[in-house]
């Protein structure tokens, strides 16, 4: 069938209309949780993203002195949590005294006795120590012969076949009277080309017969946890078989670094050792401190313990089980850090101030005290924050056949994640059963239960039948309109929500057009929350309110590069509304008075 007639148009250029759709606002993942600890292994102060218990026994191993992090974070899976961030933390060298965490290490010599390759453990701790290396002269994987002679100066030689020499290998070029080594630049058709540097000092004939092979060298690297072998590696850093390059992109155990021996190839390659072990790999627990945890913020790439989390979108959860097992470890040992429930304290703080500073996460805290009700209460009474909620008493496990009594945050986290997959942020994580755990470490009576709650520690307690449950879901705050977590936790979900597609608005003109939009898109998105119960009220002019108008943008907003959006919401009562102001940089303001 033909075209229509109103589509058949000369060659030339048309101007079309296009209509500018903008994504809608959308509510993100939540019950993501950033998880910061001890582990045997693992990459140090970078957030890695773990989907099952599996991976994390992979990556972090299982540290052999304890440690609350793998139960914490086995406990949030077993409850229905979907994906979590770790962050390994170490008392790396820098920081306070104390006995470092260090990478276990080998250095390698070449034929001349110099050195020439240093192996290193990929992450610090003892298990390195484990990792043992063996380094072989590989059999040549390829030869050919000259096809035409190669005069002295040449720079370059006919081959037969060029099938297994690349640019970068290092070749043996040799006759029963001659023999030279050369690093190929070019390979085209059956030439292979060297630099321009380094002629050949004498002639090669084709009769004698004169031979070609590359020069390489295996590694093989073993260990408990996995066996590697690499073959055919070079020291040449322009060769695709570089030993620096393949083992960072293929090794779990070590990487390695070149020492640029001064010998000439090939006697800068490895000499030949066989099974030796890497040393001096150290775990650094005994002097670990709570600046640690906390970390530094030194720019991109630079930031270390909790403030590594900051650059992870996708979290609204933070836990540092860690710091209850340092701190029963080292309770009341003088001189120790973590001896002292400031320690604790002052980790609990920096949780509490990256969710206050970041508006889009919230912190579980466990109580310092398995057992105690009342040095629970004296501790709840340090914090008074809307981003933070005080989990109580410990939980039991049977661990491998022994009683193993843990802290409830990577329980309550996996809680937190079912609740949110199931029916959204919106419903309170409590009256949910606690799986994986045997026990609690103390039971409380209902009135002791009701007691807590209302100074805002939420408790765990025997549901009977049900097993044990989560029985509250209140935040450390004083104000009553946060008085449940739940609440700081819509309004996070919502500015982060805002915050992520609200992005198109930057080098928008900031008008009236714009203002009309960006109302209309908000309106859209806080009918749908209001349809799936976040908010309160009969009708949307009960649950929420948007303003985005000359009122909420005057001109020195406008000038300072500001987009004011005033969004208002009713999640607990009709009418009593929790003011929200989302403020958007715009490009092009005004520079000046």
């Amino acid at each position: 069938m033909p075209p229509p007639a109103s589509d058949i148009k000369p060659p030339g250029i048309y101007n079309e209309a296009l209509e500018r759709r903008h994504t809608p606002i959308t509510l993100g993942r939540s019950g993501v949780v950033g998880f910061v600890g001890l582990a045997q292994r693992g990459p140090t102060d970078l957030p890695t993203r773990i989907t099952g218990m599996a991976q994390f026994t992979d990556v972090f191993g299982d540290l052999p002195e304890g440690g609350f992090l793998g139960p914490a974070v086995e406990a949030f899976f077993h409850n229905g949590g979907r994906e979590c961030y770790v962050v390994r933390v170490a008392h790396r060298s820098g920081r306070s005294g104390g006995d470092f965490a260090e990478s276990a290490s080998l250095r390698l010599n070449d034929h001349e006795g110099q050195p020439t390759l240093q192996v290193e453990a990929v992450s610090e701790g003892t298990w390195g120590n484990q990792v043992a290396v063996t380094v072989k002269a590989q059999p040549p994987r390829a030869q050919t012969f000259l096809t035409l002679d190669a005069g002295k100066g040449d720079r370059e030689a006919t081959i037969r076949s060029t099938h297994g020499f690349r640019p970068g290998a290092l070749v043996r070029i040799y006759n029963e009277n001659a023999e030279a080594h050369r690093f190929i630049t070019a390979v085209s058709g059956k030439i292979v080309q060297w630099s321009p540097d380094e002629p050949l000092a004498q002639a090669m004939n084709a009769s004698a017969p004169t031979y070609l092979e590359p020069v390489e060298f295996q590694l093989d690297v073993t260990s408990p946890l996995a066996n590697e072998t690499f073959q055919d590696l070079s020291l040449n850093p322009v060769s695709p078989a570089f030993v620096e390059r393949v083992l960072f992109d293929r090794s779990r155990l070590v990487r390695v670094q070149s020492l640029v021996s001064g010998s000439s190839p090939p006697s800068n390659l490895p000499a030949p050792v066989d099974g030796k072990s890497l040393t001096g790999g150290l775990d650094g627990l005994s002097g670990i401190t709570p600046d640690d945890f906390i970390g530094l913020s030194g720019g991109p790439g630079q930031r270390t313990g909790l403030q590594a989390l900051e650059l992870v979108h996708e979290v609204d959860l933070l836990a540092v089980p860690d710091v209850m097992w340092l701190h029963q470890r080292n309770n009341g040992v003088t001189g120790q850090p973590f001896s002292t429930l400031k320690d604790v304290e002052v980790v609990h703080d920096a949780l509490i101030s990256q969710c206050e500073r970041m508006n889009d996460r919230f912190a579980l805290l466990d109580s310092p005290f398995p057992d105690s009700v009342e040095r629970t209460r004296e501790y709840r009474l340090t914090f008074d924050t809307r981003y933070a909620a005080l989990y109580f008493p410990w939980i039991v496990l049977d661990r491998k056949g022994h009683r193993l009594l843990v802290p409830p945050s990577g329980h309550v986290a996996g809680v937190v994640a079912r609740c949110d997959e199931a029916m959204g942020v919106h419903r309170p994580p409590a009256n949910e059963v606690v799986r994986h755990a045997q026990d609690l470490a103390i039971l409380l009576r209902e009135e002791d239960i009701g007691y807590l709650n209302s100074e805002g520690i939420n408790c765990l307690k025997s549901g009977s039948t049900r097993g044990l449950l989560v029985w509250g879901a209140r935040a450390m705050s004083s104000d009553p309109q946060f008085k449940y977590l739940n609440v700081r936790r819509i309004l996070n979900a919502i500015n982060k929500a805002m915050a992520t597609n609200l992005q198109w608005v930057v080098f928008e003109p900031n008008q009236p057009t714009l203002w009309k939009t960006v109302s209309r898109n908000v309106t859209q998105f806080l009918v749908d929350l209001w349809r799936k119960g976040y908010f309160t009220g009969s009708t949307p002019e009960e649950a929420f309110f948007v303003k985005c108008d000359d009122e909420t943008n005057p001109p020195e907003e406008r000038d300072a590069g500001k987009l004011i959006v005033d969004v208002g919401v009713a999640p607990v009562r009709p009418t009593e509304f929790i003011v929200l102001r989302v403020a958007q940089e715009m490009q092009g303001a005004s520079e000046g008075g």
